[in-house]
């Protein structure tokens, strides 16, 4: 039964596939109608949902072997365990000298000598381009660490969207330049004060 529904998986798997191809061959020749469009991509959605039956139907079988047969001691429970062993072993290791170590012991302290060399070294990191050529200096620059002027800030606010907010609390570039006469004062002192790192935020007095 779990055969015969793992086969007609592959087939529907198959199948779908060929259609895709098909669609994808006339893509080459023509661009596709909106429903061709949609259809191919419905249908890769689709192959991709099989492909993980198929992957599942797989894990779970072989889930069901190792339960049904891993306890009994089988031919099959020692080649799965053989099979670990082999590829968690390391059987032997080469020393920089051209050595070739596989006693147990050795390869446990040379692990150790290994981790002993590599923790907590740093290895100086070689450049490979020149740094004046990716990054131009400019000079000059004084200018930006100078203090806000109020003919910055108005140019500011006049260069400012209508309808985008600067900041969460919905006060748009609309507000600000209808309002300016009544709130440039305010708007002055905080970007002064924020220049010269003081507290702008007034707290309210307590009744």
């Amino acid at each position: 039964m779990w055969s015969k529904g793992l086969s007609n998986l592959s087939n529907l798997i198959k199948y779908y596939n060929t259609i895709l191809e098909t669609l994808d061959a006339l893509e080459e020749q023509r661009p596709l109608f909106l429903e061709e469009f949609n259809f191919r991509k419905i249908l890769k959605e689709h192959i991709l949902r099989l492909l993980r039956y198929q992957k599942e139907y797989w894990k779970k079988r072989y889930t069901i072997r190792w339960t049904k047969f891993g306890d009994e001691n089988t031919s099959f429970f020692h080649e799965v365990v053989t099979e670990r062993y082999m590829l968690n072993t390391i059987t032997s290791l080469e020393t920089d000298d051209g050595r070739t170590i596989c006693d147990h012991h050795e390869k446990v302290a040379l692990f150790l000598e290994e981790y002993k060399q590599r923790m907590g070294c740093t290895a100086k990191p070689m450049t490979l381009y020149n740094l004046s050529q990716v990054v131009q200096t400019k000079d000059n620059l004084e200018s930006l660490a100078r203090p806000f002027s109020i003919d910055d800030i108005d140019k500011v606010i006049k260069q400012m969207s209508t309808n985008k907010a600067p900041s969460p609390d919905g006060f748009n570039g609309f507000f600000l330049k209808n309002c300016w006469n009544i709130i440039k004062e305010d708007l002055y002192h905080l970007c002064f004060d924020f220049f010269n790192g003081l507290e702008s935020i007034k707290t309210p007095s307590s009744p």
